[in-house]
C-alpha cells in the first residue's frame, strides 16, 4: 500500500455522499450519522479558517440571542455544542460500564446531522453532487410538504 496527501475537504465530501447513500438508500442511519458528522466537522472547520460561519456557529448565534431574551442567561457555546452533538458523541464513546445504550431517535438525528454538514458543504460553495440534490428532493418532499 501507498501512503498519500489527501485534501481533508475532498475526504469529507467522500464521507458526505456515503452518509447520504446510507440514509437515502438503504435506511442505516447509525453509519450515516456518523459520517455525516465528521463531514459536518471537517467542513466548518473549513468555514471558520476562511473566516466564515459555519452551520453550527449561524445557529448558535440565532439560538443564543433567544435565550438571552427569554431566560435573560447566557447560554454557552460548549453547552450548545455538547447539545447538538450529543447522540453522534454517544455512538462514538462508551464512558462507562453503565453506559451501555443511549435513547435516541436515529433517523432525526441523522437528518439534521446531514443537514447541517450539506449547509457547511453549500456555505463552501461547493458544486452540488447527484446524491446532495437527491437528498435535497426527498427534504422536500418528506419534510416539507409534510408540513404544507
Amino acid at each position: 500500500m501507498t501512503k498519500r496527501t489527501y485534501s481533508r475537504v475532498e475526504l469529507a465530501k467522500e464521507q458526505l455522499n456515503t452518509a447520504l447513500f446510507l440514509f437515502l438508500v438503504k435506511k442505516d442511519y447509525v453509519c450515516a450519522l456518523t459520517l455525516a458528522g465528521a463531514s459536518e466537522e471537517v467542513l466548518g472547520k473549513a468555514l471558520s479558517h476562511k473566516g466564515e460561519k459555519n452551520t453550527l456557529q449561524e445557529e448558535y448565534r440565532i439560538v443564543e440571542q433567544v435565550r438571552q431574551f427569554i431566560d435573560g442567561q447566557a447560554f454557552s457555546w460548549q453547552a450548545f455544542v455538547d447539545e447538538k452533538n450529543i447522540v453522534r458523541n454517544s455512538l462514538k464513546h462508551m464512558d462507562s460500564q453503565t453506559d451501555e445504550t443511549i435513547d435516541a431517535d436515529l433517523e432525526d438525528e441523522a437528518l439534521r446531522m446531514l443537514v447541517r454538514a450539506c449547509d457547511n458543504f453549500l456555505r463552501l460553495g461547493l458544486q452540488p453532487t447527484k446524491r446532495l440534490q437527491q437528498f435535497d428532493e426527498w427534504f422536500y418532499e418528506n419534510i416539507i410538504g409534510n408540513q404544507v
